[in-house]
C-alpha cells in the first residue's frame, strides 16, 4: 500500500473556525498597516478659493503644522470656481486613501445648494468630517469714496439710490453672500451683487471702488481694513468681536435681529479610513487648543474651533437648517 505523501491528521471544528477567522481578517492587514503608517508621501489640502482668502489662509497654518508633525509635506492645491462646487466635486471623486482631503466653507456643506440646482457631488454622502478649524465673524465695510460712516448711514444712502449701489461676493452660496441678501430684507435697500472666485479679487475691487459694499470674512478683510483701504462699519456676529470691539453689531447699528457668522473645516472623501481620520482630527484639535495655534489664529481674526468628526458633524448638520431659514427669508432660490 502506498502511504499518503502528507499523513492525515484530525482537525477538529474549532481549529477550522479559527483558521476562516484568521483568513477573513487578512484583507484587512494591509489597510491597517497602511493606516498606522500614514502619512508616507505628500499630502493635499484642496482649497475651493483663489490664495489670499480667508479658507486659503487657514489652509496654510493647517498644512504648517502637520507637516511639521507627521514629517511629510502638506501641500495646498487651490481650486477655485463655482463657489467651491469644482474642488468639492473633485475631491468627492479621488481616491479614499488619506493623500487628499478639502477645507471645507458654509458654502460647501451648506448653502451652495441654496443656490445651485446641480453642485458635482452631494454634500450629505460624498465626504467624511474632519474637524471643525474655525469660526469667524464676517465683516461690513464699504468702500472709502462712498460718503458712509455708520450702518446707518448705508442704508439711508442706499434707500435713496436703488439699484445703484454694487456689493462684492467671494463667492454665490457664500455666508458673504447669503448674509447680505439676509440684509438686503431686513433693511429693505435695493443693491446688487457682483459674484468673484474668491476673497482676494473682490477686496481689490472693494478698495479701488469697482464695487461699493461687501460682507465678507474678516480674516480676509483684515489686512485692508489695517491698511486703511477699506472702511468697516460693523460685524455680523451677536456680540462685538473682542479684537475690535470699537465696531458695533449690524443689529446694534440699526437693524435688531440680525446675525450670521462663518466657520471652515476638513473634510475627507467618504470611505477614508477611519484610523487616519482620527489620527488628523487629533492632531488638528491638539493645534487649535494649544497656546500658539490659538495665538496664530487669532492674529488673523478667527476663533479657534476644535472637537471631534462627530460634532462637525452635528455642527454642520445645525447651520443647514440655520441657512435654510435665512434663505427663506431672503426669498434665495436654486438658479
Amino acid at each position: 500500500m502506498i502511504e499518503p505523501l502528507y499523513p492525515r491528521s484530525r482537525i477538529s471544528r474549532r481549529s477550522i473556525l479559527r483558521g476562516a477567522a484568521a483568513i477573513a481578517t487578512l484583507p484587512l492587514l494591509p489597510r491597517l498597516a497602511r493606516a498606522a503608517d500614514w502619512p508616507t508621501r505628500q499630502v493635499t489640502l484642496v482649497v475651493p478659493f483663489t490664495s489670499g482668502g480667508t479658507t486659503d489662509m487657514l489652509a496654510r497654518l493647517i498644512a504648517a503644522r502637520l507637516s511639521e508633525h507627521y514629517g511629510q509635506s502638506f501641500v495646498i492645491d487651490n481650486r477655485s470656481g463655482e463657489s467651491g462646487n469644482i474642488a468639492a466635486s473633485y475631491v468627492a471623486k479621488v481616491p479614499a486613501d488619506g493623500y487628499t482631503f478639502i477645507i471645507g466653507t458654509p458654502g460647501i456643506h451648506a448653502t451652495n445648494r441654496l443656490v445651485y440646482r446641480t453642485m458635482g457631488y452631494d454634500p450629505a454622502t460624498d465626504f467624511t468630517p474632519v474637524i471643525v478649524i474655525a469660526r469667524v465673524p464676517n465683516l461690513l465695510s464699504v468702500t472709502k469714496s462712498l460718503p458712509v460712516t455708520s450702518v446707518a448711514d448705508l442704508i439711508s444712502y442706499a434707500r435713496q439710490r436703488p439699484r445703484e449701489l454694487f456689493y462684492g461676493v467671494s463667492a454665490l452660496g457664500s455666508t458673504g453672500h447669503l448674509s447680505t441678501e439676509l440684509f438686503k430684507t431686513m433693511t429693505g435697500v435695493e443693491i446688487t451683487a457682483v459674484p468673484y472666485k474668491g476673497s482676494a479679487p473682490m477686496l481689490r475691487d472693494l478698495a479701488e471702488g469697482r464695487v461699493h459694499l461687501t460682507i465678507d470674512n474678516l480674516p480676509a478683510s483684515k489686512p485692508l481694513l489695517e491698511a486703511g483701504e477699506i472702511r468697516p462699519l460693523a460685524v455680523t456676529t451677536a456680540k462685538r468681536w473682542p479684537p475690535l470691539s470699537h465696531l458695533p453689531t449690524i443689529a446694534e447699528a440699526g437693524v435688531p435681529g440680525y446675525e450670521t457668522a462663518s466657520w471652515f473645516t476638513v473634510g475627507a472623501p467618504r470611505g477614508t479610513p477611519t484610523e487616519i481620520v482620527t489620527s488628523l482630527n487629533t492632531t488638528v484639535a491638539a493645534f487649535l487648543g494649544s497656546d500658539s495655534g490659538t495665538v496664530k489664529l487669532r492674529e488673523i481674526g478667527a476663533e479657534p474651533g476644535g472637537g471631534s468628526p462627530q460634532d462637525m458633524q452635528r455642527h454642520v448638520e445645525a447651520e443647514i437648517a440655520r441657512w435654510e431659514k435665512v434663505a427663506k427669508t431672503a426669498g434665495i432660490a436654486p438658479l
